[in-house]
Formats: structure tokens, C-alpha cells, sequence
């Protein structure tokens, strides 16, 4: 008997002392907004991003097969200013040559609530940029043009009107590469598996695991579970800092943008049930998340894990699996 009894008490403190690490190694909100302590930190630390015209499309934006812009919602039937920046740092692990890709797709109609029936006065205008900060001056230099992008257009010689070249289509596709120079490596997708596959059943697998991920994450946000939230982005986050160069600032700013009033999902919302999703794949494969497919729902092709209240708010969701690993991880 009391073998028996020293042995239960044995197995309750490997417990206990497996249960006390885990605590030690979870990560904290406070340890996100030290993350600028946790990065290296450059002479000069380059800035990638692009600007965005566009009108009559729905269209997304990839680098390297990441994607850097969504518009899938109601479109203006006017050319947008250049004016929206969108930084690309986070989809650039080295430097080399990087593929910027746009996909464009036809218009939302607000009138008919339907698409339009092809890409008819579609046009997309993309400029590459870059900056460079000086860590010693505490400055930024000039803004260099590395690319400038656009969809195939005529112009009329008389009105100076423009027109897409392919009205037809429903779908255009192109791309260009430049070249960036970062002075870090981040080497998680080389180290990560491919999932991409077109066999039915291995789709219906991978979704039913990844949605299991999903409702997971959801219960979290919704019962917020602050100090389980915060190990759960605290890799993803790091990689962030470290891509974005963040400063003590720049951290400080990040941790107040994770919370509304100290809670995940803003007093008076909740989480949203998934349906009407479909499983995307980024980065050759390496990346995958469960987006929403509805015609003319704001939002369509971005993350399903979101909040509902007075308004709506999309939740970051793009997963990855190490190698060796069944464990889907935010990317």
C-alpha cells in the first residue's frame, strides 16, 4: 500500500513540475512588447512596400505567393489615388529577387448584388518602393521606385481615356520581380512542408484538421484567455518586430493594438460561426487559411475567424506545419 501510495505521489509531482515548466515558457503580453529588445537591429534597415491604384476589380496583391493586399469588397468605379501604402517587409524572408503578382477579378455590383461579367474597365497601377532607415541619425532617406507595375491599357488619342486591354476576360493574372536587400533571414518556410494538394480527400482532411485549429482559436478569443492568446502569436509577433525593425515604440503601439479595452474581442461582440469558407494556399503551399466565398459580403476571400457586434473584425489566420509536424502554427 504504500508502494503504491509513494508511486502516485511520484507520477503527481512529474506532473506538477511538467505543468509548472509549460507555465515558465508561456509568453505574456509583456514579453510581445519587449520584442524590440529580442531582434537585431541594423545601420540601415530597409523598408519594402507598395502603392495602390485601382478601379473596376476585385484584385489581391502577393509576394512571393503571400499575400500583401485583399480587395474583395464593393469597388468605386473610379481610379483610387496613389496614396495607400501597404508595407511588404513581412513577405520578404531574404534578400534576392522577390515576385510581386496581381490577380484581378471582376467588380462587385452594388446595383444587380452580382459580379460584373468580366474585367470591362479594369485597371491596377502598383509602384514598388523603398526606404531606408538610419538607426545612428534616427532619419529616414528618400523613397526609391524599384518597380512600377500596371495592368495592359490603351489610351484614346483624342478623350485620353484608358481601357483595360482584355474586357473579356474574367481573369487576369501578371507579375514582375525586383530585387530587395534585407540585412535578416527568416527561414520558417524552408523548414516547413508543403500541404498543397488537389486529391479531394486530402483536402477535406487538411480543412476538417485546420477548422479543428479554428474553433480552438475561436474559444480562445472568445473566452479571452489573454495569457493563452498571447503564447499563441508571440512567434508570429517576434518575426514581425524583427521583418519591421520595430522600435521600443513600435512595440509598445503593437501590444495596444492586439486589445480593445483589455479584451481580445471588443465588450459586445462575439466570435462569428464558420461557414461558406473554403481552404486557400499561399507560398507554393506552405501557408494555408480558411477564407470566406460569398459574392459580395465585405470581406470575401479573407480570414472566417472573425467578430461580429456593430461592426465586423477579421482575425490574422495564415498557418503553416514544420516539418516533421502535424501542428498547424501561425505564420
Amino acid at each position: 500500500m504504500r508502494k503504491s501510495i509513494s508511486a502516485l505521489l511520484l507520477i503527481l509531482s512529474i506532473t506538477s513540475c511538467a505543468q509548472d515548466n509549460t507555465q515558465k515558457n508561456m509568453k505574456t503580453l509583456s514579453d510581445i512588447s519587449n520584442l524590440y529588445q529580442e531582434i537585431n537591429h541594423y545601420p540601415i534597415e530597409p523598408h519594402y512596400g507598395i502603392y495602390i491604384s485601382s478601379s473596376n476589380t476585385n484584385f489581391e496583391v502577393r509576394i512571393n505567393d503571400i499575400p500583401v493586399f485583399l480587395e474583395y469588397e464593393f469597388i468605386t468605379n473610379d481610379i483610387s489615388p496613389k496614396g495607400s501604402y501597404f508595407p511588404i517587409n513581412l513577405a520578404i524572408s531574404k534578400s534576392g529577387i522577390q515576385k510581386i503578382e496581381v490577380r484581378m477579378y471582376p467588380s462587385y455590383n452594388r446595383k444587380t448584388q452580382q459580379l460584373e461579367t468580366s474585367l470591362n474597365k479594369a485597371q491596377v497601377i502598383i509602384d514598388v518602393v523603398k526606404r531606408e532607415y538610419n538607426t545612428s541619425k534616427k532619419e529616414y532617406g528618400d523613397e526609391e521606385v524599384l518597380l512600377n507595375l500596371s495592368s495592359p491599357i490603351e489610351k484614346n488619342k483624342v478623350s485620353k481615356k484608358t481601357k483595360f486591354n482584355y474586357p473579356e476576360l474574367t481573369e487576369y493574372i501578371f507579375d514582375a520581380n525586383f530585387e530587395a536587400l534585407v540585412p535578416y533571414n527568416i527561414e520558417i518556410l524552408e523548414k516547413s512542408q508543403s500541404m498543397l494538394t488537389t486529391d479531394l480527400e486530402k483536402l477535406k482532411e487538411l480543412t476538417e484538421q485546420l477548422l479543428s485549429k479554428y474553433y480552438a482559436l475561436s474559444e480562445v478569443y472568445d473566452n479571452n484567455e489573454i495569457s493563452q492568446y498571447a503564447n499563441l502569436i508571440y512567434d508570429k509577433e517576434k518575426r514581425t518586430a524583427q521583418q519591421l525593425f520595430f522600435s521600443e515604440s513600435d512595440s509598445k503601439k503593437r501590444v495596444e493594438q492586439l486589445l480593445t479595452s483589455g479584451r481580445i474581442v471588443k465588450e459586445g461582440y462575439k466570435m462569428m460561426s464558420f461557414k461558406n469558407f473554403k481552404l486557400r494556399f499561399y507560398a507554393n503551399g506552405k501557408i494555408v487559411t480558411l477564407v470566406y466565398d460569398e459574392i459580395g459580403q465585405v470581406g470575401r476571400n479573407k480570414s472566417v475567424l472573425r467578430s461580429k457586434g456593430d461592426s465586423r473584425k477579421s482575425y490574422y489566420s495564415l498557418f503553416y506545419k514544420p516539418i516533421n509536424s502535424d501542428e498547424f502554427i501561425l505564420y
